[in-house]
């Protein structure tokens, strides 16, 4: 961890803490101690840093390494969502929905998925929409339901589409049954080549020409056993043996394993090769070959390697550049690696609203 980071959130920068508060709980750069990290989040969380609270919110509300406290989980969930956060915006909105942990508030609901939908939050467009269109917390808007779903289909991602598209057939999650919805979403990952997408529009297709619909239980059977999931599955397996390896000092059988894991498309086995390369663990050192596998590993979305550039173009180990760091730090930013805002927010007052402003372009 760099010094000065270190420095600053001693004296209470909140970014500066959230991002000592990441590497404490994720264990990069340092031991790893939940304490500790828990401490700095609630002081960034003291100077009004959104993603604080939101961090801490998942925290009491996991009770993984606290207890499980459904008070503190909302506190700091209204106060990250009061303060712009947009996952907390979607979680909030949905715990009104689902009326569990607090009453049940459709209007209150409605209003938080707005305001993540304004945020740019693709499933948060898809529920205002939904609201529009059922009246669900508002009045019954046709025209407001389309612009919002046309929105969502325009930004949200192929899982997101397929998650949709299993709720309209099979009625998951508080979605109405409608089989023509179900077509919509499937058919807007099918044009991005989605495969688990592909299946359940095929399936759907057919049972509208006069087949036997699929179960819930046959259509999960067909997506786990798809193309896509047994990549996925080889990619994971030797991404863990990678690690086993590697922790074990095996650094030869790492490096064959993780570049497996690499070829099946893991940016965390990309980023892991490239350093290995930096390095010169197991291959000769090579800066220029880790700097391109580094550019293949923040493509595929690292944001390790994303961080790490960021941080070669700001500090001058590549030529100094200032937009390219800006850009790589709003990539691992978005992608979850915290202490980027603290390095954004050298840049800009409020870090998290240029990051929020950036994915919305």
């Amino acid at each position: 961890m760099k010094d000065h980071l270190q420095r600053d959130a001693n004296a209470g920068d909140p970014y500066a803490c959230l991002g000592v508060a990441y590497y404490c709980f994720t264990g990069k750069d340092r031991e790893q101690d939940i304490g500790a990290a828990i401490g700095w989040y609630e002081r960034a969380a003291a100077g009004k840093c959104p993603r604080a609270h939101w961090e801490l919110a998942k925290i009491y509300r996991d009770g993984e390494y606290v207890e499980r406290d459904l008070d503190h989980y909302m506190e700091h969930l209204t106060a990250a969502a009061e303060l712009g956060n947009s996952e907390a915006q979607m979680a909030l909105a949905d715990e009104y929905r689902a009326g569990e942990v607090v009453g049940r508030d459709d209007a209150l609901a409605f209003s938080w998925y707005r305001a993540a939908a304004e945020n740019g939050e693709s499933r948060a467009k898809f529920m205002v929409g939904y609201s529009y269109a059922h009246g669900i917390g508002t009045e019954v808007s046709d025209g407001e339901a389309e612009m919002w779903f046309a929105s969502a289909g325009m930004t949200g991602d192929a899982e997101l589409f397929l998650q949709l598209g299993l709720c309209f057939e099979y009625g998951l999650q508080g979605i109405e049954v409608n089989p023509i919805e179900a077509g919509r979403w499937y058919k807007y990952g099918v044009d991005m080549g989605h495969e688990k997408c592909t299946i359940c529009w095929s399936s759907l297709l057919g049972e509208m020409h006069g087949s036997t619909g699929d179960t819930y239980e046959v259509r999960m059977y067909k997506l786990n056993s798809s193309n896509t999931q047994k990549e996925a599955s080889l990619r994971d397996s030797a991404l863990g043996i990678a690690d086993e390896c590697f922790d074990a000092g095996d650094e030869d059988n790492a490096f064959e394993y993780y570049q497996r894991a690499a070829d099946l498309g893991s940016p965390i086995a990309m980023f892991n090769v490239a350093m290995m390369h930096h390095w010169g663990i197991h291959v000769k050192r090579n800066d220029m070959r880790a700097y391109e596998l580094l550019v293949r590993a923040a493509s595929a979305g690292s944001e390790d390697a994303q961080f790490y550039l960021a941080r070669m173009y700001d500090d001058g180990k590549l030529p100094k550049d200032e937009n390219e760091a800006i850009r790589y730090y709003v990539k691992a930013a978005v992608n979850g690696f915290l202490p980027a805002l603290y390095y954004l927010s050298k840049y800009f007052d409020h870090p998290e609203v240029y990051v929020r402003r950036s994915r919305t372009r």
